[in-house]
């Protein structure tokens, strides 16, 4: 009798020593995922360099709006987009260009110039070209006023986010999205962009410094990043209460079985 209420006992213990067991390492496995850049040493003798994407500048494409600016010495031949309102420079503020399906813009005083395809750079140097027809040495100035990624998910603040200007990189979407939750999975963010009438799937890292490496690092104009929540999280978020419920009622009755066979085995 004295022997098999050892066994119990022991049995006991070590189920109990196997589930905080369980329990911590299941914290640490999680903790450890929470980190940016993980695989920086946390403490450094001398600053670490790792390689970068080369940036790209993008294509302008139809339906995409610009702000086009061309100033001259002679105020009086002035064209162009203006600040219609306080002068802040917001977008708000500013008239933009459609570029129409044929992938051209139209012009006071420089009439209808073909930009599809072509880099803001590069239709500056258009534009200055044909504006100097009419123009005295004419400054010209071309940014998009349309560019935008959809940041969703386990994030501060999902939703549209506009982007300031064209090289804008996944963190810096993340960072005006208000940053991931503590939930968030940072090792499996999904990033969808449209390339060539097809949607491309790519799986990104923000655990490892090899992100920077990335040809997808630098985002687009109608990205979306999407950021999928940890297993516990959605667990609590699901909408089938019918099957929490069960499950609760479920656990509740094994531990309160397994508390009475522990009170009446010793």
């Amino acid at each position: 009798m004295f022997l098999k209420r050892i066994k119990k006992d022991i049995f006991n213990y070590f189920l109990l020593i196997s589930l905080s067991i369980i329990s911590i390492f299941s914290s640490c496995s999680n903790a450890k995922k929470v980190p940016y850049f993980k695989n920086i040493p946390d403490s450094l003798q001398h600053p670490v360099t790792k390689a970068q994407s080369t940036y790209t500048e993008p294509r302008i494409q139809s339906n995409d709006i610009l702000f086009v600016s061309i100033q001259t010495l002679d105020d009086t031949r002035a064209a162009g987009s203006t600040v219609t309102g306080g002068g802040n420079g917001s977008n708000d503020q500013l008239i933009g260009y459609t570029v129409d399906r044929n992938g051209y813009i139209e012009l006071p005083m420089v009439g209808k110039v073909k930009v599809d395809g072509l880099t803001t750079t590069e239709t500056k140097e258009v534009l200055r070209e044909k504006a100097s027809k009419n123009y005295v040495n004419p400054v010209v100035n071309v940014k998009f006023m349309s560019m935008y990624a959809n940041v969703l998910g386990d994030v501060g603040r999902p939703g549209r986010v506009p982007l300031p200007n064209e090289k804008v990189s996944i963190i810096d979407a993340i960072s005006l999205a208000g940053d991931l939750t503590i939930s968030g999975k940072r090792e499996n963010v999904l990033l969808i962009r449209e390339e060539n009438g097809e949607k491309v799937f790519v799986r990104l890292n923000l655990n490892n410094t090899d992100i920077f490496k990335s040809p997808y690092y630098y985002l687009r104009s109608g990205d979306v990043v999407y950021v999928e929540p940890n297993k516990a999280k959605a667990r609590t978020s699901t909408t089938d209460t019918s099957r929490d419920r069960y499950i609760g009622y479920v656990t509740s009755i094994i531990s309160l079985g397994v508390l009475i066979y522990t009170v009446f085995s010793k």
